[in-house]
């Protein structure tokens, strides 16, 4: 990497990179409320547009809740469906441990993500309290791969693109990221994304 390229931020996507997440988790335990299977609930909640209008700010949290509930025949209070719908995280603890070695560095998070779940791993994980600034869906009322949620953390990080690495699980969106000129990496491992910062000779 020539020293014009010198990167100075790292954009961390959340879901599946620092903290892991099973859906059909959240799924399996609504059923316990519902008459419908965990595959029905599935698709009831991610094949209609319901978390999707939730993730870009279209629904309000009591508006998500309500129309939920309906959607899923669902009758238990507020504070009820917002455990079984956030506890379905744990913490990746070796790419926590990169993060914390980074402090060198401008540290953003750029997530597809709704404010319950955000707001729970903030709660939850202190690693989050290292990043700079957060570029979130639910705030920003945009999606990856848009390239307007990528031109929101530049803008953010006050930073050219080739100063900057994305690292996200999904591929589509590290393509995207690279068509803004951002380097990125996509996350599959700890350790192969730790080989991948050494190689930069930013570890």
């Amino acid at each position: 990497m020539t020293p014009e390229n010198t990167v100075t931020t790292l954009i961390f996507d959340l879901g599946q990179v620092i903290v892991a997440f099973d859906h059909m988790q959240l799924c399996r335990q609504a059923s316990e409320h519902s008459p419908y299977p965990p595959d029905e609930i599935y698709a009831r909640m991610f094949h209609s547009g319901l978390i999707r209008r939730f993730e870009t700010g279209a629904l309000t949290p009591d508006d998500f809740y309500r129309e939920a509930c309906r959607t899923l025949n669902i009758h238990i209070p507020l504070e009820q469906f917002k455990k079984v719908w956030n506890t379905i995280f744990f913490l990746k603890e070796d790419t926590a441990k990169i993060i914390k070695r980074l402090q060198g560095f401008q540290l953003l998070l750029l997530s597809n993500t709704n404010c319950w779940h955000f707001n729970y791993c903030l709660e939850n994980y202190p690693v989050l309290n290292l990043f700079d600034a957060f570029i979130l869906s639910y705030e920003v009322g945009v999606y990856k791969p848009d390239q307007t949620i990528f031109e929101l953390a530049l803008n953010r990080a006050s930073a050219r693109p080739q100063e900057c690495i994305f690292i996200d699980d999904i591929e589509q969106y590290t393509e995207a990221a690279r068509n803004v000129g951002m380097h990125a990496h996509t996350f599959t491992t700890a350790e192969r994304l730790e080989q991948h910062l050494n190689d930069l000779h930013i570890l």
